[in-house]
């Protein structure tokens, strides 16, 4: 798997996020964006999610030598970052059965037991609870089990230990480095203490 930035600008409230911006990520490594705020490391995202388009240049995705588009492409990746909510009204396990319905993704109850004991949740720590009662670790910790549970190719996480003690911290940077092995990562952040996971480090 490719994405491949192609001579990208963007501009966005009358100023330039990128300009010319050539970028290259392959599979089988893990990539660290960093920059300070406003330099555009969400919206470098959101372009290679195809969620933004660039004013000028194009975003090519491809798998095997085949470009991938639209739906074909979106199947394949996940998306973590600050922006993403859940349900409020439903509980831990209802919002994650609810979005992993919407990939067509129907987890049995062993499946939705083994995606909390990787993100660290103990079953009576989620069963009944609603997510509005759910503290800002536990609500990061039950996003990152539904990013999880797409099972994608393409990892793009913004700021996923945001909000988390050392324990969630370590577990997200343990899950990227075991997805190294055959997906794409592409990870935004500037807490330092998760640039050592990089293979590569782009900076903004």
């Amino acid at each position: 798997m490719e994405i491949i930035f192609d001579n990208i600008s963007l501009k966005l409230g009358g100023k330039y996020i990128f300009k010319a911006l050539n970028l290259k990520f392959s599979s089988d490594k893990i990539y660290v964006i960093k920059g300070a705020n406003g330099s555009g490391k969400s919206t470098l995202l959101k372009l290679a999610a195809h969620i933004l388009r660039p004013d000028f240049g194009k975003v090519i995705v491809k798998s095997e030598g085949k470009e991938l588009k639209g739906r074909e492409y979106q199947n394949k990746i996940a998306m973590l970052t600050p922006e993403m909510r859940l349900y409020e009204n439903l509980t831990a396990d209802e919002n994650l059965r609810f979005f992993a319905g919407l990939r067509g993704k129907k987890p049995k109850g062993g499946d939705v037991l083994r995606l909390w004991e990787r993100v660290g949740l103990r079953e009576n720590e989620t069963e009944g609870k609603f997510a509005i009662n759910l503290s800002t670790g536990m609500s990061q910790r039950v996003k990152f089990a539904i990013f999880l549970s797409a099972d994608a190719s393409v990892w793009l996480l913004d700021e996923p230990t945001a909000n988390l003690d050392d324990a969630g911290r370590e577990m997200i940077i343990a899950e990227i480095k075991k997805a190294q092995k055959n997906k794409l990562v592409i990870l935004a952040t500037n807490d330092e203490r998760e640039f050592g996971v990089a293979d590569e480090i782009v900076e903004l």
